[in-house]
This record gives C-alpha cells, sequence and structure tokens, in this order.
C-alpha cells in the first residue's frame, strides 16, 4: 500500500512541492479500505476521527498543512457531525483538484527557449520558492526562508594592553620598538 524508500524519492524537487501531500499518493480505493475497518461497510465516521482515518490510511501523519486543507474542506472545526463515504469522495476528489493547480504553480516555463532567455538577460524568476516548495531545498535557501527579523550585533575591536600600549607610542611619535 505504501510506496517507501530508504534511499528517499526518485526527484526531491517534486517530492518538495507544496503539492505533495499523502493525499495525492493515494487513491479513494486504499483509503476506502481503511475507511471500512475503521466504521464499517455502510458507516459514517465522525469529525474528529479524520486524523485517525488519514493516518491509518498512509501509514503516517498527515502534515499540518494537508490538515489544514482538509479542516476547511469538511468542516472540521465543528466537531459535531459525522461524514459519510460519499462526502469523504466527493472532498478527497476537489483536494486533489487543488492541489494539482498547485503543482501547476511551480512550472515557471513552458519551452527552454524560455528559459534561456531569462536566463541570458538575467531576469529573476516569477515565482519565489516559499510558493513552490514546502521546505528549503538546499542550506542556503534556508536563510531567509522565514520572514524572521534579523538582528545584526556589533562586536568591536578588541586589542589587547600591549597592542593598545603600542598604539599610544605611536600617536605620541615614539616609536615603540
Amino acid at each position: 500500500m505504501q510506496n517507501v524508500t530508504a534511499l528517499g524519492p526518485k526527484n526531491p524537487w517534486t517530492a518538495n512541492l507544496l503539492s505533495a501531500l499523502g493525499i495525492m499518493h493515494f487513491t479513494n480505493e486504499e483509503i476506502k479500505e481503511t475507511f471500512d475497518g475503521l466504521v464499517g461497510k455502510d458507516g459514517s465516521l465522525a469529525k474528529v476521527r479524520m486524523f485517525e482515518l488519514l493516518k491509518a490510511a498512509y501509514g503516517f501523519e498527515p502534515m499540518p498543512e494537508e490538515m489544514g486543507i482538509f479542516v476547511t474542506t469538511f468542516s472540521l472545526e465543528d466537531e459535531e457531525g459525522e461524514l459519510s463515504w460519499a462526502e469523504l469522495e466527493a472532498g478527497f476528489d476537489e483536494i486533489r483538484d487543488i492541489l494539482s493547480g498547485v503543482a501547476k504553480n511551480a512550472t515557471e516555463y513552458a519551452s527552454t527557449q524560455d528559459l534561456k532567455d531569462d536566463l541570458v538577460k538575467h531576469r529573476r524568476m516569477m515565482k519565489d520558492p516559499m510558493d513552490k516548495y514546502k521546505a528549503p531545498m538546499t542550506t542556503s535557501m534556508g536563510i531567509g526562508w522565514h520572514e524572521e527579523e534579523v538582528f545584526n550585533e556589533r562586536f568591536p575591536k578588541q586589542s589587547c594592553a600591549e597592542t593598545k600600549y603600542a598604539d599610544e607610542m605611536v600617536k605620541c611619535r615614539l616609536d615603540p620598538f
């Protein structure tokens, strides 16, 4: 059911896209098996058990960003109520449609010529990396990834006693040596 390897994903760039969430890697049939195991064939799932369903279906905990999408799609803020399989299936398809649109957002160029032209002209990318990826892909991307406050602390030059003495001697136009 799961496609997990010790070597990591085939393409780390696509695995780190904002659209690379668990729901995109599992079909409705795979989630239905887990749903039936939790509530039975004709049952409905309490809204508070959505996290439990996703964790059991995926085999790992869903990311907070993904849970945010589920909360808005299925109105999970109000913990009262239940969801039938038909409602879940429609919601899963809606989420997949939204995420496939996000995946298209990561594509900057449709042709190699446009890319080459922008490289020659030194044009910046139209979209920021934070608009495309969940986390920084390289160490250098991590600097400034989140808009944290920059604090530049000054460390003034410090001199030892001998250097201070020599500096004073030079100011007096005496040879310290």
